[in-house]
């Protein structure tokens, strides 16, 4: 069961959300979100986990005004998305990282990507000086300045998607499927970058992951099935719900499905998230 969080606190809420993509006449041809109602507070890491097609791009994708709902609302900071007026406003506070980040580079030289979107926004070339040389040494690539992203790893450049992004000065950082691409190397770059900027800098963080071992470090797991939210809660409170987790068609972490595996044969285990918990506790053991 989700805690109750004060609304002052709360940052996007989302009430009874439906979505469809329709074609040409205007008719349902797949579902994207249904009835989906959930609130995110102010500095929380969240997590979105669901197998493909189970509608957490799409969720994304209405937490900024992309789409917009058939039925129910979306509001960041109580501003409603379908509000026309306020939409600016809107994807001001909620930065997007996409799952490819050759598709974010807009310029040949990294300072100039990153200055884009903050002269897009109007702010003046002073603060914008400031807020490149802020967003690289977030993402720890302040060496990279004036190197073109062409020459970087994949982890690289998608810290530095992260940094335009943290150019605008979002309050949201929104990132989806955005390590899927990458190896150990860049996946474990890209989420002690987000981890950081949420425990250090107190940024909200939505991360869209399938990666179990990146789902146990956030504070709130969402899992969608089928457009629907079928659990949320705490890692533990998730993945203890090994039937549900199945039915949707996910895994649990490694360490959880053998301490729980350990647990049916009668052995005295603790419930473990984590290769170091399973140690311990088995360790343990007499």
């Amino acid at each position: 069961m989700e805690m109750q969080t004060e609304n002052k606190n709360i940052v996007i809420e989302i009430q009874s959300l439906s979505y469809d993509y329709r074609n040409a006449e205007g008719e349902p041809i797949a579902r994207g979100v249904r009835n989906v109602t959930l609130n995110i507070a102010k500095g929380e890491f969240c997590v979105l986990l669901g197998h493909n097609g189970s509608g957490k791009s799409t969720l994304a994708k209405l937490l900024n005004g992309f789409l917009l709902p058939d039925e129910g609302s979306v509001k960041v900071n109580g501003i409603d998305t379908t509000d026309e007026k306020r939409i600016y406003d809107i994807r001001s506070k909620i930065g997007m990282v996409f799952q490819n980040p050759d598709n974010q580079m807009v310029a040949s030289i990294i300072e100039d990507d990153l200055a884009f979107g903050p002269e897009n926004l109007g702010v003046p070339r002073e603060e914008i000086e400031t807020r490149i040389t802020w967003a690289l040494e977030t993402v720890n690539m302040s060496e990279h300045r004036h190197r073109s992203p062409n020459k970087l790893s994949g982890g690289q450049k998608q810290r530095i998607a992260i940094a335009s992004v943290l150019s605008m000065l979002p309050e949201v950082l929104v990132l989806d499927e955005s390590t899927a691409m990458l190896d150990p190397k860049g996946r474990a770059e890209v989420m002690e970058t987000a981890l950081r900027l949420n425990k250090e800098k107190g940024m909200t963080v939505i991360l869209i992951t399938h990666y179990m071992d990146e789902a146990i470090k956030a504070d709130k797991v969402i899992v969608l099935n089928e457009g629907e939210v079928v659990l949320t809660g705490s890692p533990s409170e998730v993945f203890s719900q090994k039937e549900i987790i199945k039915k949707a068609s996910l895994e649990l972490p490694v360490a959880t499905s053998i301490s729980l595996s350990l647990r049916e044969m009668g052995y005295n285990v603790d419930f473990s998230l984590t290769d170091k918990q399973l140690a311990e506790s088995i360790c343990k053991l007499k």
